[in-house]
């Protein structure tokens, strides 16, 4: 069971050499000071519990996995945790790192014939060696280890689940999250977590490293300094991984090589910082700070197939997992060819999407290349698989494709075409919207004039309408189509106030749309969110 020993803070904390009770006093200090904390962490419990999940056979999925917690997990409102050294009280960012195990924590096992083993409690020695660690400018540093350590490939919604809790619950002590898992399935872990933490106002960095740690040569040590330092940042809101010199979207990242240092990409966005001499970080790329409190989804529903298409394929495979009677398939993810092709004269297999949509199937195609974007109207073949009904992923990534999915059938609220209509639909910055979108302005407002103006931002087949809202003595907004559905204001960034929006969609999914700003220094950034906290 992926457990470990809870241990109540009022009463213990945790050092290397045990557990070392504290003092009357001290207990009582501790209760207080973090009163507000377990306040928030229970908050909404209520809510969670109440929300529909999915269960098999009356089991959830952290049943079905086998994960099971020990002792009575109601009232641990914290994890215990190691830290790596002693600061004078100064004021300090603090980080927590949760590692759940990977190459960086292995080393070799003489019963594996010196094959690569985690190794538990390793890497909480080795980072209070770490001289790096003891400067003035780098955060405060505190270490969990999950118990067992795990291989990644043995990671799943189970864990992710446990992690995204963890964040949640000690979400107030901590201005910044490391997690350090391994590298095979790191890609489709942020991209799950960065769904799950909704409305994420800190740093979550995933990292990890080709090499383990305890190697004279690693990539491990400078991964990890460099993660530290990244969740200690102000300018990061979301979830990103750090690889090798660069931070990327959690959401848009793939494993891209096994043997060479530089193993992950971000294909269809920049990266979000490069690191060299110095740290560069592209500002317009990076996300805003949520406007509302952190919400924690833990409920994914993964019950998804992904295929890869190649040519000459069986498609009676495919048929046979969409129509046995069996089957509770909710999502087919099929990785086509191109901007979204398949072979023309297998009518047989566009039939078969046809009946999977009408069974309440949802396929959505995604495109085997690295880079670029499926577009189902470009060629004859993606209008038949339009008429079937399948979905377009745009340019994501398979990862957050399934996780997605996974995110949005776990939800538990949403039905089939509400789900088709938010995959193209950037929800974390996880895709790109279309090229070519017009804004539309039905009058120009002056500085005299108070009146909201409505406006409609068309993005291929999404219409959103909204509202600019102004103050007096900043009037001149124009709004203008550039790129990306960049928005102009040419009186200055003083008139960009706030946007508030009606989209017709289900509250709280933290919807971004164009998250671009141009070059020019009378620019400002069209941020529209679909949250009820933002229409009072």
């Amino acid at each position: 069971s992926w457990t470990w020993p809870m241990i109540t803070r009022r009463t213990c904390r945790v050092a290397l050499g045990g557990v070392v009770p504290r003092s009357a006093a001290a207990c009582r200090h501790a209760a207080v000071e973090h009163a507000a904390a377990r306040r928030f962490a229970t908050e909404g419990s209520e809510e969670r519990d109440n929300a529909p999940s999915w269960r098999a056979n009356g089991q959830s999925a952290l049943e079905r996995s086998g994960w099971k917690p020990t002792g009575d997990l109601s009232d641990q409102s914290h994890i215990p945790q190691v830290k790596v050294h002693a600061r004078d009280g100064r004021q300090k960012k603090k980080v927590l790192v949760l590692c759940t195990g990977g190459t960086l924590t292995m080393a070799p096992d003489p019963s594996l014939n010196d094959g690569l083993a985690p190794v538990e409690g390793a890497l909480s020695q080795w980072m209070q060696q770490m001289e790096e660690l003891q400067q003035s400018e780098m955060p405060d540093v505190q270490v969990h280890e999950y118990s067992p350590l795990l291989d990644s490939s043995d990671m799943g919604p189970c864990q992710w689940a446990r992690i995204a809790t963890d964040i949640h619950e000690n979400y107030l002590s901590f201005d910044g999250f490391v997690v350090l898992t391994g590298t095979d399935t790191m890609a489709f872990a942020a991209s799950a977590l960065s769904f799950m933490l909704e409305n994420l106002g800190k740093p979550v960095i995933f990292t990890g490293s080709q090499i383990p740690l305890c190697e004279p040569h690693n990539d491990a040590r400078h991964n990890l300094i460099m993660s530290l330092i990244f969740a200690s940042r102000d300018s990061v809101n979301e979830v990103a991984i750090f690889f090798h010199d660069r931070l990327l979207r959690g959401c848009r990242s793939t494993k891209v090589n096994t043997h060479r240092l530089l193993a992950f990409d971000s294909p269809n966005l920049l990266p979000l910082a490069n690191v060299g001499i110095t740290i560069d970080e592209e500002e317009h790329l990076l996300l805003p700070q949520p406007r509302g409190q952190l919400r924690v989804h833990t409920e994914m529903d993964t019950r998804l197939l992904t295929i890869r298409l190649c040519p000459g394929f069986d498609d009676s495979v495919v048929k046979y997992a969409v129509e046995h009677p069996d089957s509770e398939l909710r999502a087919l993810v099929l990785q086509l060819y191109g901007t979204g092709n398949l072979p023309s004269v297998k009518k047989e297999f566009l039939d078969t999407l046809k009946r999977a949509t009408d069974r309440g199937v949802l396929v959505v195609a995604t495109t085997q290349c690295l880079s670029g974007s499926v577009v189902l109207g470009h060629y004859a073949v993606g209008h038949a698989l339009e008429a079937a009904g399948v979905v377009g992923a745009a340019d994501m990534t398979v990862e957050a494709a399934c996780s997605k999915l996974a995110y949005l059938f776990g939800r538990g609220d949403l039905d089939n075409e509400e789900i088709a209509r938010l995959m193209p639909v950037s929800l974390r910055g996880e895709v790109t919207p279309p090229e070519g979108g017009a804004v539309q302005q039905s009058h120009s407002p002056s500085a005299s004039d108070h009146t909201p103006s409505r406006r409609e931002v068309v993005f291929g087949a999404h219409h959103f309408t909204y509202q600019n809202m102004y103050r007096d003595g900043y009037g001149g907004m124009k709004a203008a189509a550039s790129g990306r559905a960049a928005v102009y204001d040419t009186s200055g960034l003083a008139g960009f106030r706030r946007w508030v929006v009606d989209l017709g969609l289900p509250a709280g999914l933290g919807l971004l749309a164009a998250p671009m700003r141009a070059g020019a220094s009378t620019c400002a950034t069209l941020v529209v969110y679909a949250d009820t906290d933002l229409h009072e």
